[in-house]
Formats: structure tokens, sequence, C-alpha cells
């Protein structure tokens, strides 16, 4: 029975560890891929990186879902702050812990006509 315990508790440090900070908005059900793009910036010794990405559709199509997924499972933070779903138009801002860099994947997504 204890060993069942600390197997538990043992998984539940792993979970915890390993809990990225995805930004997901909307849904990306029956709705059409419009853009996907990395987004990568180096770490810097003692320095928070803070970077914004922009994303403005040339066919003015609603964007219907948003997903920027950690890869590098970090403790970094997307935010979107202008635009984002109803819009033609999406800016995620990106945080990172101090002396971490930035590894994210982002897709957009738009009604599927």
């Amino acid at each position: 029975m204890r060993f069942l315990i600390y197997v538990f508790l043992l998984s539940i440090l792993f979970v915890n560890l390993f809990e990225a900070k995805d930004l997901v908005v909307g849904t990306r059900v029956n709705n059409l891929l419009i853009s996907t793009e990395k987004v990568v910036y180096r770490a810097i010794p003692l320095i928070k990186r803070d970077k914004d990405y922009t994303f403005i559709d040339p066919k003015h199509r609603i964007i219907k879902g948003i997903i920027a997924r950690d890869l590098s499972r970090s403790d970094a933070r997307a935010t979107v702050t202008q635009g984002g779903l109803g819009s033609t138009n999406v800016t995620i801002h990106f945080q990172s812990e101090r002396g971490e860099g930035l590894n994210y994947l982002v897709l957009i997504f738009t009604k599927n006509t």
C-alpha cells in the first residue's frame, strides 16, 4: 500500500514538472488551418525574453481558433494582446522565464467553407 502511495505521488510530481502553459483559444474542430508558424528566440542568461508575434490574414478570413504550443515544455507564457477570435489578425505576446528561450508552434484556424 505504501508503495502505491509513493508511485502516485511520484507520478503527480512528473506531471507537474512537464506541464507547459500552452495557449488554446477558440476551437480547431471542423476548422481550416490557415497558418503554421514556429516562434523561436534564443535564451540570454539572466534575462527574460519578451517577444510579439503578429499574424494578419491577407485574404481577410475570420479567425476561429488559435493554438500556441510550447515545444520546449518550459514555464513561458503566451497571451493574445490584439485581435484574436472574430478578427482577421492576431498579436500574441510571448514571455519566457529568466534565462530561458522561447520555442512555440503557433497554429491559426478559420471557418471551413
